[in-house]
């Protein structure tokens, strides 16, 4: 996942940039190192986006500033080719055009999936970045953001940085874990309410008592040669009965706070389950072998959750679990799925190894995760 500068964007368009493999990993040897960066174009605004040109521009050499030194060797796709074009720009290298055809304009809540492919990653430790460039119909002019895009040493990796409990009482501490190597110039920071804490040395960290919803991010610097790729991995702990801090409130009728999460699991027979989320929200869930799966070509015990918004294109989040718990601070691969108010959810479940699952329904508002059907298996 790329992080993206702090503060609000000028941009009309919210841009969300991942990176396959996340982080981007340096070519070593003879052979490139390939990368693929996904762009999901969402329009968040309450009226229609016209985009007149967007332009995609990332840095083309071989310092550590930059992303490839064969930017010929990069394929743009789209998933909506019938409405737009998406081109390089024959004057830039590294640069790609995002032009609509007829038709071509995002309605409130739409999105469109841009993806650049085949990527040579240049062989330099460093932070690139995904310059964006934004004219839309009716606008001032010219808008832009950098997406910064971590490019680390071969064979390095981090992630899985999640909280053994996505829901903690007030008053209680949220447990953190991920997984990433500890190499020399490699700097590992926890970002949350408080100070900034050095823990480099852990893989596990306690946090304070935590009485707001909190917000947790994982920096990691690794420095080669005097250059520093910078990456982030983000997560979300909610604090049932939080403490409020409130400046100005004005309730001129009924009023309702967010109930607390409903923690459901998939009955033995139901493998699929469609539901209606009546509020917007966020549904939670893991999945965790009860033994551990070491033959490769056995399944893996499989959770995914597909959410639909109206209007929408499916988004799909999926996880697996070969291994059991070896630890109560191993909770099992775990997903989050954002669910937008009467977006259609479909749960799915294959169980043909043994395994353990849970899933937790956080609405913002009053509505339930309605159940509408579901399939069982012969």
């Amino acid at each position: 996942m790329a992080r993206r500068d702090s503060g609000e964007s000028p941009l009309a368009v919210t841009y969300q940039v991942a990176t396959r493999p996340s982080p981007l990993q340096v070519s070593q040897g003879s052979t490139p190192a390939l990368a693929s960066v996904d762009v999901i174009l969402t329009n968040h605004r309450d009226e229609t986006v016209v985009p007149e040109q967007v332009v995609f521009s990332f840095p083309v050499g071989d310092g550590p500033g930059d992303l490839t030194a064969n930017p010929g060797g990069i394929e743009p796709r789209l998933d909506d080719s019938r409405r737009w074009r998406l081109d390089p720009d024959p004057d830039r290298p590294g640069t790609f055009l995002l032009e609509p055809k007829r038709g071509g304009e995002l309605e409130p809540g739409e999105e469109l999936e841009v993806t650049f492919a085949h990527i040579q990653i240049n062989p330099a430790v460093g932070t690139s970045r995904l310059t964006v460039t934004e004219t839309v119909e009716g606008g001032s002019g010219p808008e832009s953001e950098d997406h910064p895009l971590a490019k680390v040493p071969a064979g390095f990796t981090v992630g899985d940085f999640r909280p053994q409990y996505i829901l903690v009482d007030s008053g209680e501490s949220a447990v953190l874990t991920w997984r990433g190597e500890n190499r020399p110039g490699a700097v590992y920071t926890m970002l949350h309410a408080g100070e900034p804490v050095d823990v480099t040395q852990v893989k596990r960290w306690e946090s304070p008592p935590l009485h707001q919803d909190t917000a947790f991010t994982l920096v990691v610097e690794v420095t080669v040669d005097g250059s520093t790729a910078e990456y982030a991995l983000n997560t979300l702990v909610t604090v049932a009965r939080p403490d409020l801090t409130i400046r100005h409130l004005t309730v001129g009728g009924r009023v309702a706070l967010t109930p607390v999460p409903v923690e459901f699991a998939l009955d033995d027979e139901v493998f699929v389950r469609e539901c209606t989320a009546e509020t917007d929200g966020l549904l939670a869930g893991y999945v965790l072998a009860d033994e551990d799966v070491t033959d490769p070509a056995a399944p893996a015990p499989t959770l995914a959750v597909a959410v639909t918004a109206q209007g929408g294109a499916a988004r799909l989040s999926s996880v697996q679990s070969r291994a059991s718990a070896r630890s109560p601070e191993d909770p099992g691969s775990g997903l989050t799925a954002l669910v937008p108010r009467g977006a259609t959810v479909r749960i799915t479940r294959d169980d043909r190894t043994a395994y353990t699952h849970r899933l937790a329904w956080i609405p913002f508002g009053t509505g339930e995760l309605r159940t509408g059907t579901g399939e069982e298996r012969d």
